[in-house]
């Protein structure tokens, strides 16, 4: 029988509501004691609903909805936390707008801690238990060849500790049925690389023995998230239209990305001339740096980026991608590519209608004709305009191959809503407090030597 780990969402999202609404309440009496009245807790009772609102608005943007319970302890806390904080900003604002200053900022600020510690809680009790119950996990490796077993084998162990192990792998050349089903008996979870010639075989399989499947997909798979089922006289089939976002998405988006790219210069500002200011004065060259990038249907425009790395940087070893501590890269440089305010000057780019806010991030001319040889179908990715920030860069890290990034980039764009970017956006604030995943590409040998040493121990 298949371990299963999925919780359902509304009995979550309910204890969630229950959680933030009582940690009000209870922020009430601690500021008032017992002599609250009808007076103090009124307009807390009209804004009740708007609060539960957001709540769960807020709540699912920071995906403490889906997939939640595999994710890591610390991932899960940083969530939440910048969940609650922002559920505090827009508590303020609407109790600014509807009550005026009625309600005391301080009953709020006790009841976002409040809300932090008791869903915490809840939500770190019902992890444990999943844990306890569901983890550990053994996971049966399929590839193709031998050579793509150090690559999800690295993946296995990056994962968070505790929910999976390395249970076997089998190479999908001359795999018999016979044996993938002697190999079944201590393992939970079938996960199967791309390319493999009789996965249909093999998810049967699966499917027949109650094992969970993870597959990693064909790019050409993700086309299917945009298909719309049809019928031809009395066959089923799955209908696929040219990829183009429609009039509506394209005019909402693009209003969506003037109003705010224009509020972020204006919040940004101080940082923006600062910047200015302290780039040419810690390192020789300008503060800006500007390079030619490809964007929607592979045309060129000019980037602009704060300059991170010497000036220059390129001359000597001529284009190549940023490594793990890249001696090219600035003491200021490492500081804003870590917290991507490197990225800020973009937003001339956004309102000059060559970017969005959310998309796949541009590349080079020189990059995609090495990409476009190696990587089927990665021209895809110009099928919209390039963005600041990406499903890529929210889901994956700078060193994540470029399969897998154009994986994620084509996901965003066959699944494409305007909640999608605003999720984008609202996780690209945790993506900034996490170092690591601005880190840059490293060296194969070592990568490799890691994952040896790892399956060898």
């Amino acid at each position: 029988m298949v371990k299963c780990s999925k919780i359902p969402i509304f009995p979550i999202f309910l204890l969630d509501i229950i959680l933030v609404n009582l940690s009000f309440l209870v922020a009430l009496l601690i500021w008032f004691g017992f002599a609250l009245n009808k007076h103090n807790i009124d307009p807390y009772l009209s804004l009740f609903p708007w609060i539960s609102i957001l709540a769960g608005f807020t709540f699912s943007m920071f995906d403490l909805y889906s997939n939640w319970i595999r994710k890591s302890i610390q991932d899960l806390i940083s969530s939440i936390i910048l969940s609650i904080v922002t559920l505090l900003l827009l508590t303020m604002a609407l109790i600014i707008i509807d009550q005026g200053y009625a309600f005391p900022r301080s009953v709020i600020i006790i009841g976002a801690i409040l809300q932090f510690i008791s869903i915490s809680l809840s939500r770190s009790v019902i992890w444990l238990l999943n844990k306890r119950a569901f983890g550990s996990q053994r996971v049966l490796i399929i590839i193709q060849d031998f050579k793509e077993f150090p690559i999800l084998a690295e993946k296995i162990f990056q994962h968070t500790k505790g929910w999976f192990t390395i249970g076997g792998f089998l190479t999908a050349n001359n795999l018999l049925l016979s044996e993938l089903e002697s190999s079944f008996k201590d393992i939970d979870v079938v996960l199967i690389s791309t390319n493999i010639p009789n996965k249909n075989e093999i998810v049967n399989l699966c499917i027949k023995f109650g094992k969970e499947i993870l597959i990693v997909p064909q790019l050409s798979d993700l086309i299917l998230l945009r298909s719309e089922p049809q019928q031809v006289d009395d066959v089923l089939v799955l209908s696929i239209r040219p990829y183009d976002l429609n009039l509506r998405q394209l005019f909402f988006k693009r209003l969506f990305d003037i109003i705010a790219a224009l509020v972020l210069l204006a919040v940004f500002s101080p940082i923006i001339i600062t910047l200015f200011m302290a780039i040419p004065l810690s390192s020789k060259g300008p503060a800006l740096f500007k390079q030619e990038r490809l964007g929607k249907n592979m045309d060129k425009y000019l980037i602009y980026k704060f300059r991170s790395m010497n000036h220059n940087a390129e001359e000597r070893c001529g284009p190549i991608l940023a490594t793990h501590r890249d001696p090219r890269i600035t003491k200021i440089g490492r500081f804003i590519r870590a917290t991507r305010l490197d990225e800020l000057p973009q937003l001339y780019n956004v309102l000059n209608g060559e970017m969005s806010l959310v998309g796949p991030r541009p590349e080079r001319l020189y990059f995609v004709s090495q990409f476009e040889q190696t990587v089927p179908h990665y021209s895809y990715r110009m099928s919209i305009k390039p963005g600041i920030t990406g499903l890529a860069q929210v889901m994956g890290r700078y060193s994540t191959t470029v399969e897998d990034k154009l994986r994620l980039d084509m996901m965003y764009m066959y699944s494409y809503s305007f909640a999608l970017d605003l999720k984008i956006l609202f996780q690209t604030v945790g993506v900034v407090l996490k170092r690591e995943q601005a880190a840059g590409v490293m060296d194969c040998s070592v990568m490799n030597d890691l994952i040896f040493r790892k399956v060898g121990s």
